[in-house]
């Protein structure tokens, strides 16, 4: 079978993958006793392929493509994420479509609606995936809500409850109004904004004539203040301290406390307190024993009860009653200016925290939650990684996570929506009769004092009274908390299988830094705990995947590549290829189109090679892939092809080894494209051509040879069209799948051999440039004289077959003394002189006047850009990537401006010389 003439990736792709899956190569062998082992970062069930699940993946499956080739047992878990908030979010807004609401549909019918989602769409990802042509094991494929990760969710969650690490308090936690869930600190998003600062005045309870002045972000929580703070040691208010202040608006009586907390400089110095809306207020709440008043609802809108339920009373309640908090605070601030207690306001920058769901602006919300105790956890998670026990690479985010994992907090794990692994505690209606309140959705709204049972089966009575009638926790877990057991779960715990036994610890994990807090210290806090030991031993983090401009990809910017459309337009091994060259450590990919275009280049120029190969090697038979290269009577270019492809082999293997899949990538472009195909293809067809059968049946061999290794080595990366390829020259040859990757042998690498290459690379370079300069027609012959040592002399003069068809050199003269030639066109390599004697060469009259009418039309081009670019409005107008082409394009024009010149002051020289 032949290959075609060019590389076609749409007749390639399908059909190789679904080979692959069908002979079972994705599985782990069960042969060998070497083990590796990765789970994917499970993609959201919502989730569409993406540039960072492209670049993720991609180097998750390189990894395990040549490890499988390397000889280990390799298992690659995938899976999904059922994504709790963003799923519910989903098929609300379908529900919504339809004119129904959570609430009408109810808890069950609205679970059963989500799964009958996720059957219809919740694994396109999946699918995407495939088509990028990831390794992964499909047989072990897990979901966070199967029935076995479900098991050892409850697992999970009722050994922690009887370990004492779980608690159920009212605490302030971060809310989302829209989402109306509560969110880890880690799930909120901080941005600068604008905003204000209002000074607004207290007046003294006893002397309403006297008071302070406190300056506030957020005057609408004045409503739920218990105190004021001042400094202890600030002067200014210390005659203060212990007065009671009464509240503008609600008439509330407050004291003035004293904390170190309190920044002097801030504002007045003057701190209103509202513990129930503010997280260093409620510690300060905590230390003074303060009341906490949670004055939003759900919905983040003044709530009447939180005033009534003290016995507040006033029309300022039904006037603030259910306002929401934008509203509130506007009617406030009017108020307050109105009454004159405004006493002025300023601009003042101020951080805001969105949810990361839906971006809208959290509300501190005092709330009963689940809490894991997480001090105890997060110490032996710190040791791991202090004692090298597991390695973050690259090494500058093991920073980032001692500094997170020294000041952890406690890790609020519920959450209030229906989708997701719902808590398994349940609650007696006899026993906590007056802690449950049924809401309008058909759930329970427990108060902070009922009493959980936690089980992992319901239970059928309750433990105290025996009553039969028992309410489960309306809440779900975070989404995270499954994700944290993924490592082990996925293999099988908390059952003690073979998988769990053989490929747990598993061996790296590959992932963003983006949830390296979200989602890495949790499964190494789990792994620790429930499996004492890492879940894994490597952490790779790689940086973000932006467009060529360096900013982030996203629809509102209209940047966004998408991976499904380039894979159709360049092929998946050419945007494999990309991505894997460009992901240098802690350096975030600048991805252009072109640069795709540019390594589709290299897949077509791969292809090209193997046509000459299969046109060569035609009445050979192929050998197999284990063949180790002869290394008998080899000429000088076999000897250096061999020698460096022992050093690529070699440094492929030490850069993937470390991570650096950059390096990897590289070193094999840069052998294929510039040294096998630019130059020992070139080289070889002399020996192809020679009159000597066992000269050319050798070369033929080797030239074979080369390519397999090439093949296998460029797998891991590329594996579509090196299979074709592959499989094409060597018909019923085993997958190159599952070859093992090439191994070399030490006495391949020839320094000398390799050092006298590229001395004749550079003589060769340097006759080629001056024929460019001298525009000497490509096809013309041309002599060349040689003057240096007799060492330099002697070896070019056995190379000199390579001088003629490379340099297109018709005669070569040598020697190592007298006069230099005149006349000629010269270059310096190292200790030699190369000159080109330029009669019957080019006419230099003619050649002058060339170069002269060349410089002036660049110059008058580079005058054009540097006009423009002199010009205000253009700059003031124009988008920085057009003003930024505009000075590459005069970048441009100068270097080839000082090329022209160069050109043509030696022309003049020879003319001066009396050449002509």
């Amino acid at each position: 079978m032949q290959l075609t003439k060019a590389y076609n990736h749409q007749d390639v792709e399908s059909k190789w993958y679904t080979f692959w899956v069908n002979s079972g190569f994705f599985e782990p062998a069960r042969d060998v006793d070497r083990y590796f082992s990765i789970v994917i970062p499970p993609p959201n069930v919502t989730g569409s392929l993406h540039m960072g699940h492209a670049l993720n993946n991609t180097l998750q499956d390189i990894l395990c493509r040549y490890k499988r080739m390397d000889g280990f047992s390799v298992l690659w878990v995938p899976g999904t994420d059922h994504a709790g908030i963003a799923t519910q979010n989903v098929v609300e807004r379908q529900l919504a479509q339809r004119g129904v609401s959570r609430a009408e549909l109810g808890r069950e019918k609205f679970i059963e609606r989500v799964w009958q989602w996720k059957q219809e769409a919740g694994n396109t990802i999946l699918h995407q995936l495939k088509a990028l042509g990831v390794s992964c094991d499909w047989s072990h494929e897990r979901f966070t809500m199967d029935e076995g990760l479900s098991r050892a969710v409850r697992e999970a969650f009722v050994k922690l409850w009887e370990d004492k690490l779980l608690y159920r308090a009212e605490r302030l936690i971060n809310w989302c109004p829209r989402c109306k869930t509560a969110l880890a600190d880690i799930e909120v998003l901080h941005e600068e904004a604008d905003g204000n600062l209002w000074y607004i005045r207290y007046p003294l309870d006893d002397d309403p004539s006297q008071g302070l002045v406190v300056a506030t972000t957020r005057p609408e929580t004045m409503l739920g203040d218990t105190a004021v703070a001042v400094h202890p040691e600030d002067g200014r208010y210390r005659h203060l301290i212990g007065k009671k202040f009464r509240l503008p608006i609600t008439g509330r009586i407050v004291p003035l406390i004293a904390d170190p907390f309190v920044d002097r400089q801030f504002g007045t110095g003057a701190l209103k307190i509202t513990p129930g809306h503010d997280f260093n207020d409620f510690e300060i709440g905590e230390r003074f024993a303060l009341d906490r008043i949670s004055i939003f609802d759900a919905d983040a809108r003044i709530d009447p009860a939180a005033f009534l339920n003290r016995g507040e009373g006033g029309e300022w309640i039904q006037r603030y009653g259910g306002k929401d908090r934008v509203e509130a605070r506007k009617l406030l601030i009017a108020e307050l200016k109105e009454k004159g207690f405004l006493e002025k306001t300023e601009a003042h920058k101020l951080a805001i925290g969105r949810c990361y769901r839906c971006q809208t602006p959290i509300e501190p919300y005092l709330t009963p939650q689940w809490f894991v105790d997480i001090k105890p956890l997060a110490e032996p998670a710190l040791r791991a990684v202090q004692n090298n026990d597991i390695r973050i690479v690259p090494e500058g985010w093991r920073n980032s996570y001692f500094a997170w994992m020294e000041n952890i907090k406690d890790w609020c794990i519920s959450r209030q929506i229906w989708w997701g692994h719902q808590i398994p505690a349940w609650y007696c209606k006899a026993c906590d009769s007056e802690s449950l309140i049924a809401a309008a959705d058909g759930d329970y709204i427990l108060s902070r004092d009922a009493r959980p049972i936690v089980a992992r089966q319901a239970p059928e009575r309750c433990p105290t009274c025996g009553g039969a009638e028992l309410v489960q926790d309306p809440d779900v877990l975070d989404t995270w908390f499954s994700s944290a057991l993924w490592p082990f779960s996925t293999l099988g715990w908390p059952n003690d299988t073979e998988d769990l036994k053989t490929y747990y610890p598993t061996s790296t994990l590959v992932t963003g830094f983006d949830i390296l807090f979200f989602w890495v210290a949790r499964m190494i806090m789990m792994g620790l705990k429930f499996r004492n030991d890492v879940p894994f031993h490597d952490v790779y983090i790689h940086a973000l995947v932006r467009d060529e401009q360096g900013q982030k990809m996203s629809k509102s910017k209209g940047n966004v590549i998408d991976p499904l459309d380039v894979m159709k337009e360049y092929g998946t091994d050419a945007f494999r290829f990309t991505l894997a060259a460009m992901a240098a450590m802690g350096r975030d990919i600048k991805l252009a189109e072109d640069r795709i275009s540019g390594y589709q280049n290299f897949v077509n120029k791969l292809w090209n090679a193997a046509r000459f190969v299969q046109m060569n090697i035609a009445d050979q038979a192929v050998g197999d892939s284990e063949t180790v290269l002869n290394t008998e009577n080899l000429g000088f270019a076999e000897r250096w092809i061999r020698s460096r492809l022992a050093r690529v082999v070699l440094e492929a293997r030490e850069s993937i080894d470390a991570y650096r899949f950059n390096d990897y990538a590289n070193t094999l472009y840069q052998f294929t494209w510039h040294e096998f195909c630019d130059w020992y293809i070139e080289m070889s067809k002399l020996a192809l051509t020679s009159s000597d059968a066992s000269e050319a049946s050798q070369s033929r061999k080797l030239l074979q040879e080369l390519l397999d290794q090439l093949l296998l080595s460029l797998h891991p990366i590329m594996p579509f069209v090196t299979e074709e390829i592959w499989q094409t020259l060597g018909e019923n040859r085993p997958s190159i799948m599952i070859q093992r990757y090439p191994t070399v042998q030490p006495n391949w690498i020839d320094e000398e051999t390799e050092k006298n290459m590229t001395f004749l690379m550079d003589v060769i370079r340097a006759i080629r440039n001056l024929r460019t300069e001298m525009n000497c027609p490509p096809g013309k012959q041309v002599a060349v004289i040689f003057c240096g040592a007799d060492p330099e002399l002697k070896f070019l003069q056995e190379q000199e077959s390579y001088l003629r068809v490379l340099a297109r050199v018709g005669s070569a003269a040598y020697q190592d003394g007298g006069d230099r030639p005149k006349g000629a066109a010269t270059a310096v390599v190292g200790p030699l002189e190369v000159y080109l004697p330029l009669e019957d060469l080019v006419n230099l009259a003619e050649e002058r006047a060339r170069l002269s009418k060349e410089v002036s039309k660049v110059e008058d081009e580079l005058a054009r850009v540097q006009k423009k670019l002199a010009n205000g409005d253009f700059i003031a107008k124009a988008r920085a990537e057009v003003i930024q082409k505009e000075k590459e394009k005069a970048v441009q024009f100068e270097e080839k401006i000082r090329a022209l010149r160069s050109s043509l002051e030696k022309i003049e020289q020879l003319q001066a010389e009396g050449v002509s």
